[in-house]
């Protein structure tokens, strides 16, 4: 579904929602110059320098009727290559890998959301498992589920064999009461 926006597979820091230490994203870290790419085709959102990510991009894109947003931060310094506004396609050129913002080291935070960008981050996702080459290399591929009525996210557990937690991270679900009925839930590979 979205690119892998780096060629750097050393992911330092994982996509995490519980504990004191929650993470929105993932950081792909590695020392040189790692050229940044779209993760997919859409329009940039801001690209600008912020105090916590540093230089940073967000992208917004449509794909299968759900609006996406992607956030590229702490860039090398001067490194952004498109401005708010622009058209980027899948693949393209955005910037360097750099260590700008609240960052201890050179990297890319990477983040995926499901809807549009908030500062809550409550619309976030971890991208890992909506990476093209996650879907394409798992056995099974990266499954989905359309909710229909009478569903529980136990009873989806269990066709699928995959934990309630696993899934209600996979598809950032708070109350794990509430699915609703067309929700297309993506189902996590539980090898």
């Amino acid at each position: 579904m979205f690119k892998r926006p780096t060629s750097v597979t050393n992911v330092s820091n994982p996509f995490r929602t519980s504990g004191s230490n929650k993470h929105y994203g993932v950081d792909f870290a590695k020392s040189g110059t790692n050229p940044i790419a779209a993760a997919a085709d859409g329009t940039v959102s801001r690209s600008y320098v912020s105090s916590s990510y540093g230089e940073c991009i967000m992208i917004i894109h449509q794909l299968g009727g759900q609006i996406w947003e992607t956030v590229y931060a702490h860039l090398r310094s001067g490194s952004r290559k498109v401005s708010i506004g622009e058209r980027v396609k899948a693949g393209q050129t955005i910037g360097i890998m750099g260590s700008t913002g609240q960052s201890t080291g050179q990297h890319l935070h990477f983040e995926l959301h499901r809807g549009r960008w908030n500062s809550a981050k409550t619309n976030a996702v971890n991208p890992l498992p909506f990476l093209e080459e996650n879907q394409q290399t798992t056995a099974p591929p990266a499954k989905s589920y359309t909710v229909v009525s009478g569903d529980t996210l136990s009873e989806i557990s269990q066709k699928y064999g995959v934990s309630v937690g696993d899934i209600a991270e996979a598809n950032n679900i708070k109350n794990l009461n509430q699915i609703y009925v067309g929700q297309k839930l993506v189902i996590p590979d539980n090898s």
